[in-house]
């Protein structure tokens, strides 16, 4: 079986950090040079030259086209090497490189990885929250040091957030004490895995949430999303007793996370706010306190777990399955059925 489900869109970064100075990401194993180009549109070309294998993302942008920073050969939109400036220009048949679907939604970049006649752009997640006036927003990137799939676990399971994260996104373990948590799972659309968390009339709200509802009890309800590959999002709601979520807070995260194809993986976060949108003090706040939680809670909890593991499959070594476990378990053997159809169609 492949290690890495190819047909699927991968994030490749933010569109406001995307210019025509061409960035570097290697996705699932491949090596990609990604630009934009003099009309705005996006770029996503194998990162390797064909004539020595310099990296082209170390390359230049002239015109709509990419030049190899060793001996300038230019590279169309489409991998194919259109000018040779030495000698009499004769240009090689191999010289070209592959180019890769590539899509920019809500402001993200999107990179398909796998068979190109295969790329569907109603795959892509929805998330317009992220470029909408109603919510402040902010953005940012971490590389994990372990593979996604553990960090996909991770997320699934919120049942950690108090004893992980209790001065920043979970609150404090002795807060829950005499609260019921109520979980609910549903998979929809045959590949869409739905972990849903709601705590009654909780009397105070997270750390995270207090500047925003207020030293108050409500209703606190988070719900995850996870689709193929490793897209997330984390829609969380604080509102008063027994009304409608939407009515309250809401602050939705996003969560997308890349392999890099050598045991680490490329996480892409976003949060947004749809209260004290023009307060940038605490967009700033709401920025730290997810950076803390991710950068220094999370990551290096999942690492650890990660170098006991080894190179082990979390699977293969048999661990102990709570009932809380339910979506991450299911979001592997999904993710797994995907990889063994590829694997069997290649």
């Amino acid at each position: 079986m492949a290690p890495y489900y190819l047909n699927s869109w991968y994030c490749a970064g933010w569109s406001k950090d995307l210019t025509d100075k061409p960035s570097g990401i290697t996705i699932c194993g491949k090596t990609l040079a990604i630009y934009r180009d003099p009309a705005g549109s996006v770029v996503a070309l194998d990162g390797r030259c064909p004539h020595r294998f310099a990296p082209l993302a170390k390359g230049v942008v002239v015109g709509d086209r990419l030049q190899c920073p060793y001996h300038g050969l230019l590279f169309d939109r489409t991998g194919a090497c259109v000018h040779n400036p030495h000698g009499d220009g004769m240009i090689p048949p191999n010289a070209r490189v592959e180019s890769y679907p590539v899509q920019e939604r809500a402001g993200a970049l999107w990179v398909w990885p796998g068979d190109p006649e295969k790329a569907d752009v109603d795959l892509l997640p929805s998330t317009d929250w992220l470029v909408s006036d109603a919510y402040a927003t902010a953005t940012g990137y971490l590389l994990v040091n372990a593979d996604y799939q553990l960090v996909t676990d991770n997320l699934l399971d919120l049942t950690h957030a108090p004893y992980l994260h209790p001065g920043t996104v979970g609150g404090r373990p002795e807060d829950s004490i005499g609260q019921v948590m109520e979980h609910s799972f549903e998979t929809t659309d045959g590949n869409v895995i739905h972990s849903n968390y709601r705590v009654r009339n909780m009397p105070r709200p997270t750390p995270q949430l207090l500047p925003l509802w207020g030293e108050r009890p409500g209703d606190f309800y988070a719900e995850m999303r996870w689709q193929p590959a490793s897209s997330m999002e984390l829609d969380i709601f604080m509102t008063e007793p027994g009304e409608d979520k939407k009515a309250g807070v809401h602050v939705p995260t996003l969560h997308y996370l890349t392999p890099t194809g050598d045991g680490a993986t490329h996480y892409f976060f976003a949060i947004g706010r749809n209260v004290m949108i023009d307060d940038d003090e605490q967009t700033r706040l709401m920025a730290h306190f997810a950076r803390i939680a991710f950068e220094e809670e999370d990551e290096p909890m999942i690492r650890a777990c990660q170098d006991l593991m080894g190179t082990s499959d979390l699977m293969s070594l048999r661990p102990a399955i709570l009932r809380t476990d339910v979506a991450g378990v299911q979001a592997r053997r999904v993710l797994g059925k995907l990889m063994k159809a590829e694997t069997a169609v290649a």
